[in-house]
């Protein structure tokens, strides 16, 4: 009488189990991936705030930070919205790239006090913006971008004697 199609009640039911078990473990796994994914974006950050705040402390100092950054996100960019963008010193391939990023970017945190941004702007779990102290954000480009190559990210951090902030090159 249990059955249905000839197969036995409590066959059916393990199947049903097993399915379930499947789709649970697939969700869990998942949401671990994306929580690495989101801590190797934080730990970034907060390794480039340990690392300008090093070279803002020095008198004089020329440093290479370089970290990990999980791939899907292209570039990080200081950005000064309440400035306009300058392109000066950049190449026609740049300048169309980070003149498109700036436009994007500006759309969605015009009116934020933030200065650092992952592109492209979904890319970046729940936070695509930080707010990175003693950075120079005039002597330079707006947008300042740099690309993720291969999950690495290289940024050039200088402070010379008489300036008050890092620039980022």
């Amino acid at each position: 009488k249990g059955d249905i199609m000839g197969m036995p009640f409590q066959f059916i039911f393990s199947l049903l189990l097993i399915a379930v078990f499947l789709v649970v473990a697939f969700f869990s796994i998942k949401n671990f991936l994306e929580l690495q994914r989101c801590s190797e974006i934080g730990l970034f950050t907060r390794e480039l705030q340990n690392k300008i705040e090093e070279v803002w402390r020095a008198e004089s100092a020329q440093q290479v930070f370089e970290s990990s950054l999980p791939l899907g996100i292209d570039y990080v960019c200081f950005i000064n919205f309440s400035k306009s963008k300058n392109l000066v010193g950049l190449n026609s391939e740049q300048r169309e790239k980070f003149s498109e990023i700036y436009d994007e970017l500006q759309v969605y945190y015009k009116f934020n006090k933030e200065n650092f941004y992952l592109f492209p702007r979904a890319s970046g779990c729940d936070a695509s913006k930080y707010s990175i102290k003693h950075v120079n954000l005039t002597s330079s480009g707006n947008p300042n971008c740099f690309e993720n190559v291969q999950g690495k990210v290289k940024i050039g951090l200088t402070k010379g004697f008489t300036d008050a902030f890092v620039v980022a090159k």
